[in-house]
């Protein structure tokens, strides 16, 4: 019994920090969670997003002028229902463009407030 407890521990910091881990590569992807902000003033090459406790700075594989202005936007990665991916496999829909995504870089609160305000 004395045995388990540390063994249990120890699996369940490894589960919570392999949760938390952030994206590295352009392909990987990051599950998209019910709470977001998204930041796209001035948006052509790139939006901010907060997504739960994370924030990305997403950007475009090329110009997507509509993301500042459409009313309706949605992350659109075929085949992986909620997820966002870079590299192209995911997608930013707006009511006229469909604007691929080619990284989904994390960066920290602060660096989020800091972009999110020089928007403005």
């Amino acid at each position: 019994m004395k045995y388990l407890s540390p063994l249990l521990l120890i699996t369940c910091l490894a589960a919570a920090s392999a949760q938390a881990a952030e994206p590295t590569a352009p392909g990987d992807c990051i599950t998209l969670s019910a709470d977001q902000q998204l930041v796209r003033n001035r948006a052509d090459r790139d939006v901010l997003l907060r997504n739960g406790a994370q924030h990305y700075l997403v950007r475009f594989e090329r110009s997507c002028s509509s993301a500042a202005m459409s009313p309706k936007l949605a992350f659109v990665t075929p085949g992986r229902e909620g997820q966002l991916c870079g590299a192209g496999a995911s997608k930013l829909r707006t009511n006229a463009q469909s604007c691929a995504i080619s990284a989904v870089d994390p960066i920290t609160a602060e660096e989020f407030t800091r972009k999110a305000r020089a928007r403005q």
